[in-house]
């Protein structure tokens, strides 16, 4: 009985962990397509980190021939360029699958891949001044 008991014990955090977390165990599309948005989600913060922190470098005034106001506005109109880009780009990667059931997993992996390469550059660029 003690043996069992303590069997018990030690499967049911894994347990009561598979249900709250969708990742751990996926079991249909609905469900990847979860942890799918839930990946999503967290490089999507990320990303935006890391942009307000390299937002809040280029504050100085111009200075040392660097024009930083035109840095930072160049900046913005290059990010609103790219989440435009992104939606854009990943739209036809779903139109392309629209007729199965992937298609939302597959939109959310552009998704995630445009972020990830994206949060990358802006990392170098805050890396650099």
């Amino acid at each position: 009985m003690r043996k069992l008991l303590m069997a018990v014990c030690l499967a049911l955090p894994a347990v009561v962990f598979a249900q709250v977390d969708p990742c751990l165990s996926q079991n249909s599309t609905a469900e990847m397509n979860v942890c799918a948005k839930i990946e999503f989600d967290k490089d999507e913060k990320a990303l935006n980190d890391t942009y307000q922190q390299l937002l809040k470098q280029i504050i100085k005034p111009d200075q040392d021939g660097v024009r930083y106001s035109e840095v930072k506005k160049k900046l913005i109109e290059a990010h609103r360029a790219w989440v435009s880009f992104r939606k854009k780009d990943c739209d036809a990667v779903y139109t392309y699958n629209e007729s199965g059931t992937i298609r939302t997993l597959e939109f959310l992996g552009c998704m995630r891949a445009h972020t990830v390469q994206r949060t990358k550059e802006l990392k170098n660029f805050v890396a650099e001044k």
